[in-house]
């Protein structure tokens, strides 16, 4: 969005509006007529390193020329009531189904969060407080106008229709089809092969497992179930926390126990643990240490531990706490995460 001009001087001695400065000590308070004006700049304090707004890719300039991120505000009095207005922003969270132009977005967002004091959170729920959040997203949107007009993107998306090539001659990627959208379809492709491939390798396993069981029974001539080793003890103690203390949890949720006795899981899941709550958007803000869980068939979604040895379960983490990444097979009692 284009800065408004500075009048000239008047003739008649009437000097024009004294220009803006931003304190030091607090964010601006900016109207919503004033958003993606101009920049501000962030108090003193602010910062614990310094951040700076990356260069955008050529692909998410051209999603966002086609698709300018604005949310609608609608009057609920005044002469304008019912009247409904786009305010420009950008996006601070989405949910996995959203373009990867937008998550690369969110990512960002992380990272400006990453950078920040803790006076600049808020203490219960670790997010940013909103006078901050606000200067962010205008400053980014001012950014982002920026960038528009350096890289001379185009304000709508293409509209013509590539030709299709001739049968004989070999395929020659199109330079006007949407390249969001190409990426989509062989992200759509490659979910479909992936899932293909893990059903195809739970039956192979499913098969190979049986084999030994029936090998050791044929040689041994009998019912060898005296001979098998004894179920090792669970690796952890599930406990809860209730009016009287923490008491130990008699039937934990199957997925739960998957992951917690899987190989790989990390050694800080181990010991006296305590029940994780319900699924959150976001990790708890002392999660020390996450694991993604990819069920088959399943959105994946986050395990994490805090300090205190209680699990947490959400939609979202960030990358920096993500230490491994675990695959299971599908199970009814995961828990549903909203995204």
């Amino acid at each position: 969005m284009p800065l408004d001009p500075v009048p000239p001087p008047s003739p008649h001695g009437n000097n024009p509006s004294p220009k803006h400065h931003c304190a030091t000590s607090s964010p601006c308070i900016i109207q919503l007529s004033d958003v993606g004006r101009h920049y501000h700049s962030f108090p003193k304090g602010t910062f614990q390193a310094h951040f700076t707004p990356p260069i955008l890719p050529k692909l998410v300039l051209h999603h966002f020329a086609a698709h300018p991120p604005t949310w609608t505000w609608t009057t609920k009095d005044g002469p304008s009531k019912g009247k409904s207005f786009k305010v420009p922003t950008i996006p601070i969270a989405c949910d996995c189904s959203a373009p990867w132009v937008v998550q690369w977005i969110i990512m960002v967002f992380h990272s400006f969060k990453a950078h920040l004091n803790p006076v600049t959170l808020d203490p219960q729920s670790g997010r940013v407080l909103p006078r901050w959040l606000c200067l962010y997203q205008n400053n980014f949107y001012v950014h982002l106008q920026s960038q528009l007009r350096t890289g001379s993107m185009p304000t709508q998306a293409p509209t013509t229709t590539p030709k299709p090539p001739q049968p004989t001659q070999p395929l020659i990627p199109s330079t006007t089809a949407n390249p969001l959208s190409e990426l989509q379809e062989e992200l759509q492709l490659l979910h479909e092969k992936f899932y293909q491939f893990m059903s195809s390798h739970e039956a192979c396993c499913g098969r190979c497992s049986g084999s030994p069981t029936n090998s050791s029974k044929s040689d041994s001539g009998g019912d060898d179930s005296s001979s098998h080793s004894p179920i090792p003890p669970l690796p952890f103690t599930l406990m809860d926390n209730s009016p009287e203390g923490a008491v130990p949890v008699s039937d934990p949720p199957s997925w739960l126990v998957a992951v917690l006795q899987h190989p790989d899981t990390l050694e800080d899941f181990t010991g006296e643990l305590y029940s994780p709550g319900p699924p959150e958007n976001q990790l708890h803000p002392r999660t020390l240490t996450a694991i993604k869980l990819v069920f088959s068939g399943s959105p994946p979604f986050y395990l994490g531990i805090a300090g205190d040895k209680s699990l947490h379960v959400s939609a979202m983490a960030d990358c920096a706490l993500v230490a491994t990444t675990l695959k299971l097979p599908p199970d009814p009692s995961i828990p549903l995460v909203h995204f």
